[in-house]
């Protein structure tokens, strides 16, 4: 956003951390009515001054925040603890796409502020094989407000399903730009203390097939109107997946075991560094079927830190499994030996 709302930010930061100076639950409450009719002013005065883009971010802030016109339950909402932040990865299920042979799941990370209010950075993906182009949908003016976060995700994805491959390339037919709104909250009685939400595309392509233009990637997908979230701090894990990078340099390979029932697993190979400043940090996903145990991870010469996330699913696309593992690689000075 613009300036015209980055006073009403300033305002909103400078709350989260005035709250938590002290333990004394009076001063806080002082603090609290000292900030509210700046914010209220602050808020009246930025509405007047909106770009349209703006304007479209404060109906979406409105629709989770403000349902029922209420500036006063906003105010109400603000508290110095607020949801926990940090990265968080995850999936997304999609629901009736009128598509019974697809795969319905999919990865995606957020970068949420630990301050009461603050920013949220993230990605979506649809990479389900190595061969398909790494596009994600990239959170867009998304914001985090005590236990909730919300904003939009925008992006392109693969090509429409519509003609033959060779003909896509030589028309130069785009891949489709898609943009939806997303929401979630803070379940922090939910085990692991999740992130969980979802979002809904605004541009009437749930039902549409994509495909990859990739030669030799024979991938394609239906995608939903509605999908639901779940996300997950990477010290959490759900089942005994014995995760482990064996091997050494370019011979390093990530194992896991199985849950009973499994029908897929989704494999993530995230660069840290890169989620946590904005960029995309899906280096690799892909999806396997239970018979598959090993992943081969992207690397470089220099080593970077990366996170590896395997999530378990059955038929029904219920997470059975989950487990993420930190490690910088190469563990030797360079990726091709």
């Amino acid at each position: 956003m613009t300036y015209k709302l980055s006073t009403m930010a300033l305002a909103l930061m400078s709350l989260s951390l005035s709250a938590c100076g002290g333990s004394d639950a009076d001063k806080i409450q002082k603090e609290y009515d000292r900030i509210e009719d700046q914010i209220r002013g602050e808020y009246r005065r930025a509405e007047r001054n909106l770009s349209n883009n703006e304007k479209d971010m404060l109906k979406i802030i409105e629709s989770v925040f403000m349902p029922e016109e209420s500036l006063d339950k906003f105010v109400d909402k603000l508290t110095p603890e607020g949801g926990k932040g940090g990265l968080y990865v995850g999936h997304f299920v999609e629901f009736d796409d009128g598509d019974a042979n697809d795969i319905d799941i999919g990865a995606l990370y957020f970068d949420i502020s630990k301050d009461a209010a603050g920013s949220v950075d993230g990605r979506i993906s649809y990479q389900q094989q190595p061969c398909q182009d790494n596009r994600t949908l990239s959170t867009d003016t998304a914001v985090k407000v005590d236990n909730a976060i919300t904003g939009k995700l925008s992006g392109s994805l693969d090509s429409l399903k519509i003609l033959d491959m060779r003909y896509i390339r030589d028309l130069n037919v785009e891949t489709p730009s898609i943009m939806t709104t997303f929401y979630g909250s803070f379940d922090k009685d939910a085990t692991g203390s999740p992130w969980v939400g979802n979002f809904q595309y605004q541009d009437g392509l749930g039902g549409t097939k994509l495909s990859s233009t990739n030669a030799n990637c024979p991938i394609s997908y239906t995608l939903s109107n509605r999908s639901s979230f779940s996300t997950y701090p990477l010290d959490y894990s759900r089942g005994d997946l014995k995760l482990a990078i064996n091997g050494l340099g370019a011979k390093s390979r990530l194992s896991w075991q199985t849950p009973a029932n499994t029908a897929h697993v989704l494999v993530s190979q995230i660069n840290i560094n890169d989620a946590e400043s904005g960029a995309n940090g899906f280096e690799r996903n892909q999806i396997f079927g239970a018979e598959t145990k090993a992943f081969e991870p992207m690397m470089t010469a220099t080593p970077i830190n990366y996170a590896f996330v395997v999530q378990a699913f059955d038929q029904n696309n219920n997470l059975i499994g989950y487990q993420a593992l930190v490690q910088y690689l190469p563990t030797t000075s360079t990726a091709n030996e």
